[in-house]
Order: structure tokens, then sequence, then C-alpha cells
């Protein structure tokens, strides 16, 4: 299963302006069910923009014993230990993805990318969690929207000041 799981403020930012994520601090990610979703992942797919910001800002990387995927055009030079390029196109990506699909993928982000996947229907599962925070400004959540697209939702809930909406292909 590819999925989606994503914090964004009340106004659909993801981060500041700046690429800041401080807005969730006061919401530790394990008050939402983070470490049970995280569980079940094998692989991670990151956009390179996304794989530089969490690279730079959390110490140390989170993710190790994990496969990570940063798509991107180009080469990187000091990707962390289980960690791979992709520059062939989402297209490409998701069919080797669904080839390969021993356990869950994680498409952490940011926003286009998720989208990306959202647009070609290969975003299986959605888990949306919605903080009391307004930034006015700042990254959008889906900032490229080509298509309008419909997804099921399948679940509400709440953690603490944290709503959750679990949504999935229509």
């Amino acid at each position: 299963m590819i999925c989606g799981y994503i914090a964004s403020t009340l106004d659909g930012y993801i981060a500041s302006s700046d690429h800041s994520f401080a807005f969730l601090d006061p919401y530790p990610a394990e008050d939402a069910g983070y470490e049970e979703f995280y569980a079940g992942i094998g692989t991670l797919v990151m956009g390179r923009t996304t794989y530089e910001v969490c690279r730079r800002s959390m110490l140390p990387w989170p993710y190790v014993g994990k496969r990570l995927i940063v798509v991107t055009s180009g080469t990187i030079a000091d990707l962390p230990p289980d960690a791979e390029t992709w520059t062939r196109g989402v297209d490409a990506l998701i069919d080797h993805l669904r080839a390969d699909a021993a356990q869950d993928v994680w498409v952490v982000g940011g926003g286009r990318l998720q989208q990306a996947f959202i647009d070609r229907d290969a975003l299986d599962r959605l888990d949306q969690f919605i903080v009391p925070v307004i930034l006015g400004s700042g990254i959008p959540l889906y900032p490229d929207v080509t298509r309008p697209q419909t997804l099921k939702l399948t679940e509400v809930g709440r953690f603490g000041q944290i709503a959750h909406l679990r949504l999935e292909r229509a």
C-alpha cells in the first residue's frame, strides 16, 4: 500500500515559508498514532526539497533502518545508509513501488510529490492531520493540483487538539 501521512495547519500549510515545522512542536507525533503507522512502513519516498529540509533539521537522522528513495533530477552526495535517488520520473517510480510491495510505502512529501501520486490515482491511503494553527502563508499542502480529485473519507478522529482524516482512493 502506498500511503501519505502528513500534517497541515488549518489554513492548509505543511511548513512556514522558511521550511520550518515549528508549528507542530506543541503536538507530538506519538500522540497521533505515528509509532504504529511507522512500524508498518518499509520504504519512504521523499522529494529532494523535503529530503534536504529533513536532513538539515532532523538530527540524528530518524529514518535509520528504512529504505529511502529520494525523487530528484540530480545526484545527492551524502545519502544516509539504505537511501537511493530516483531520477526516472513518478510514473516509473509508482510501477517500481507496486512491483516491490512487501511492506507499505510512505510518501513523506512534500505536497507536490503527494499530489503527483494523487493525480495518478496511486495514493492508496492518506492520513491527514490538521492542527489548529493558522499561518497565513507558507508551503501549501497541495500547490500543484492539475486536476480535481475526490477521495473517500473512511475515518475521522481526534488526537487531543489534532483532527485526523483518513482518506482512500475513491
